[in-house]
């Protein structure tokens, strides 16, 4: 009875132990089974993402504020926009345009309407934006204001030059009651060097008695352009180094800008940039791409960018501010560095864009040399901006203190 029992318990253990075996084998199977399944699903979340990311690339391109509608100069449809705290969708695309490569915006307040007579011309102060002056004029035009912009490169050269812009003007109120301003749509516009097309008009923007009764406080106007700079060609100066195809046995990558491919070294960029450090060596697809786009700059700067930063002398006061953009925006402290030594030795340019500039690309050696010039209260007005609001709150603060200097002196 008892051997019969052992051998019954044998049995029975050896079948329970066959029994968790073929489970574990069961579990194992099952086990590399479901890691295939989940390497299959990663490699396939994978493809799905460089697909997005591939599509996302696309869009942002098709998006960039580079692309503009055409608009005939003879349509003088413009927009009443309510109070200016609840026009998001403007204030964000305005937004976007102004962080994205050669943006700024012309203001001019204009005074003594009522004393603006039919067919004369009535000008703001003249201001440089990447080496080219720009100019806005207004004319009342009967019935009507009219409204002008002028590129003034024509009286610099005689050589052939064209400049593609994409721009929106508005006139704003200034009153106590809320900000009200009238703008018309957005238009891509091109100035050259032939005499016929050194500036752009508006004819009709507003009806005259519109603009009194719903935009003129104080007998006066503000009237602003924003500028958005899409392609200079006959500005700059020759090129000095190549980047094309000619250098492709010396780059281990490409970097395209605006369908124009630069030829260069990924460690020598990630050697002087943080950002291209970070897109060559850092954990992004774009690490193992022999082909990159870059957006929100322009061919011209980024090649006069590209020659800074590889010895070349580049810096001009055409030049400078297109590099400082796109040094900036790629952290190059070298070639920041060389630019506020240009503009500190030996740069032409006004009082009041050296300050500008100063401020915009934190460039501390040339704020204080532009302060220490400003010595009387005619100085200070020389460098305040269209709109006192743009200007820099400690720039503001170190103009107060020195006009009450000034003052008790």
């Amino acid at each position: 009875m008892n051997d019969t029992l052992s051998e019954w318990t044998i049995e029975k253990f050896l079948d329970m132990r066959k029994e968790v075996l073929d489970k574990q084998k069961d579990l194992e199977k099952s086990n590399s089974e479901i890691v295939k399944k989940i390497e299959n699903l990663s490699n396939e979340q994978n493809e799905k993402f460089d697909s997005i990311q591939s599509k996302l690339n696309e869009i942002v391109e098709t998006l960039k504020p580079e692309v503009a509608s055409k608009m005939e100069e003879n349509n003088d449809s413009a927009v009443i926009l309510a109070p200016v705290d609840s026009t998001r969708d403007v204030q964000k695309n305005e937004e976007m345009m102004s962080t994205s490569g050669k943006y700024f915006v012309l203001k001019h307040t204009f005074n003594n309407v009522s004393s603006i007579r039919t067919g004369t011309h009535y000008y703001s102060e003249e201001e440089e934006h990447f080496g080219v002056r720009w100019q806005i004029r207004a004319e009342r035009n009967k019935d009507f204001l009219s409204f002008w912009l002028w590129s003034l490169y024509y009286k610099k050269t005689e050589k052939n030059w064209k400049i593609e812009v994409e721009l929106e003007p508005k006139i704003v109120s200034l009153g106590s009651s809320g900000k009200k301003e009238k703008r018309r749509r957005k238009c891509s516009i091109v100035f050259q060097s032939d005499p016929m097309k050194y500036s752009w008009r508006c004819f009709k923007f507003v009806e005259w008695d519109e603009l009194e009764k719903e935009f003129v406080v104080d007998d006066c106007f503000c009237a602003e352009i924003a500028i958005k700079v899409k392609k200079m060609t006959g500005i700059y100066k020759e090129n000095l180094r190549s980047f094309d195809n000619s250098m492709k046995e010396c780059s281990d990558v490409v970097l395209i800008v605006n369908d124009e491919k630069f030829y260069v070294s990924k460690l020598y960029l990630a050697t002087h940039s943080s950002y291209f450090k970070t897109l060559f060596l850092g954990k992004f697809n774009e690490a193992k791409k022999t082909e990159i786009k870059l957006f929100g700059i322009d061919e011209d700067d980024f090649q006069n960018y590209l020659e800074v930063l590889y010895g070349e002398q580049a810096i001009d006061d055409y030049t400078v501010e297109g590099i400082l953009m796109v040094a900036d925006m790629y952290d190059t402290s070298l070639v920041i560095q060389k630019c506020e030594s240009f503009l500190l030795k030996e740069s032409n340019k006004t009082l009041k864009k050296k300050l500008q500039l100063s401020t915009r690309y934190n460039l501390p050696a040339l704020m204080k040399q532009c302060l220490g010039e400003i010595k009387s209260v005619a100085d200070i007005k020389s460098v305040l901006p269209g709109d006192i609001h743009d200007l820099d709150p400690s720039i503001m603060a170190v103009f107060l203190q020195r006009a009450l200097s000034l003052h008790n002196s």
